[in-house]
């Protein structure tokens, strides 16, 4: 209930006021407008992704209910159903239960200090690049430390890492963009990208150093893979095609690529060592862990659904007469095993709905070409001409050209759906 009933009208207005201004620009809606400059082109397009993905995860999902519906019956054996709130507690259940994995087991070999370090190397090695600390920047908190990007003995871009929770500080974690790199133009000099990646991470101490969830760290690769994607993409002569300026549903690619060299056991292998004694992390744990982290993917990939449905469908029609409330627990019953609790709002807090509009179905469209750009890194994920060949083909042009080219460049041909619907079955 969160923002309701504050943003009910605030929600109406802004979906009149899109409607309106995409039919004065002579679009059936402001889902026609905002889809036609990016990857998908039209809602329709939008619409038979997102039915092509429930399609593929819906079987999945409802084996996954059964599994927790039984984990609930163990304790409330009278149970009909499992409503949302019930589901993280019971997928942990069945992590330490049938998957023998407890998701803290791994903290003690994730200490943040070996882990930034860890992430920082892996691009270090990928990329053929240094980052150094320079102190002698200018920084907004006494927690905040520059680094420069060193490449053939130059600097070539910055970066700044905030990564510990502060009063007043932004919640979650991101990379933010500070300057975009450009080329030097007459007797203009070099302008170097800069970029800030802010996280909420348990700040290390004499008594904790900080030892963090594998989720954490998945979530530092991440963010790691926007900000390297912004420093390559910033040596474009026009300041248009600097950094991150691909089309929107192409820009989560880098970041959730990044992600995988987090599962990787060798790379694991480099930095994942246990805080006390030092030990590696052990190869069964590492064998383990993806399966049971990744347990309920379905589940979540249809809920996913959900919300990019809702996004596309609310901006896709005439706004008169819609009651938001109704399109979620109709989708939530569509497209999921749960209802939608009474009495919840969720379309008022739901943000995207402001910044993304139409556009949610992005994190699962980049995530499908992801997956398909991995394979060209699975069987060697530290070998730097693959790296080299990505850099060039995908990172460095930002937004020079067409994402599609771009991912054609390197992989020969157009992305597909096989290796997400793989990754999806495993």
């Amino acid at each position: 209930n969160k923002a309701y009933p504050d943003n009910v009208d605030v929600l109406a207005k802004l979906l009149e006021l899109r409607h309106e201004l995409s039919q004065c620009l002579g679009y059936e809606s402001w889902a026609a407008y905002v889809t036609e400059d990016k990857m998908v082109g039209h809602p329709e397009a939008a619409g038979a992704f997102l039915e092509r993905v429930a399609t593929h995860a819906r079987a999945a999902a409802e084996e996954e209910y059964k599994e927790l519906l039984a984990e609930l019956r163990k304790s409330n054996p009278g149970a009909e159903r499992v409503e949302l709130h019930q589901v993280g507690y019971l997928k942990e259940c069945v992590k330490r239960g049938r998957l023998a994995f407890d998701s803290t087991s791994v903290r003690p070999y994730l200490a943040y200090e070996k882990v930034e370090a860890g992430v920082l190397k892996v691009a270090e090695g990928l990329y053929g690049v240094e980052f150094r600390r320079a102190p002698e920047l200018e920084v907004w908190h006494d927690d905040v430390r520059a680094f420069e990007v060193f490449e053939g003995g130059r600097a070539v871009a910055r970066f700044y890492l905030d990564m510990w929770p502060r009063e007043d500080k932004y919640k979650h974690a991101a990379m933010f963009d500070l300057v975009s790199g450009m080329r030097a133009r007459g007797d203009e000099p070099e302008v170097l990208p800069e970029a800030a990646l802010l996280c909420n991470f348990a700040r290390p101490d004499a008594d904790d150093p900080g030892l963090m969830l594998h989720s954490q760290v998945t979530t530092f690769f991440h963010e790691f893979g926007h900000l390297l994607h912004h420093l390559f993409a910033g040596k474009h002569r026009y300041l248009e095609f600097s950094g991150i300026a691909t089309e929107w549903d192409f820009v989560e690619v880098p970041s959730q690529l990044f992600e995988e060299w987090a599962w990787d056991a060798e790379v694991l292998g480099t930095f994942a060592v246990h805080h006390q004694s030092g030990a590696p992390i052990p190869a069964e744990l590492v064998a383990s862990l993806r399966k049971a982290e990744e347990y309920g993917k379905a589940l979540q990939v249809m809920g996913q659904m959900v919300y990019a449905s809702l996004s596309l469908g609310l901006y896709r029609q005439d706004p008169n007469g819609l009651d938001p409330d109704a399109e979620v627990r109709r989708l939530r019953r569509e497209l999921t095993p749960f209802e939608e609790p009474e009495g919840h709002h969720f379309a008022y807090s739901f943000g995207h709905l402001n910044g993304y509009s139409a556009i949610y179905y992005t994190y699962m469209w980049s995530l499908v070409i992801a997956k398909d750009l991995w394979g060209q890194f699975a069987a060697a994920p530290l070998d730097t001409g693959v790296a080299g060949r990505y850099r060039d083909a995908i990172l460095a042009p930002g937004g020079s050209r067409d994402a599609a080219e771009l991912v054609r460049g390197f992989l020969g041909r157009d992305y597909a759906f096989d290796a997400w619907e793989r990754w999806l079955r495993s």
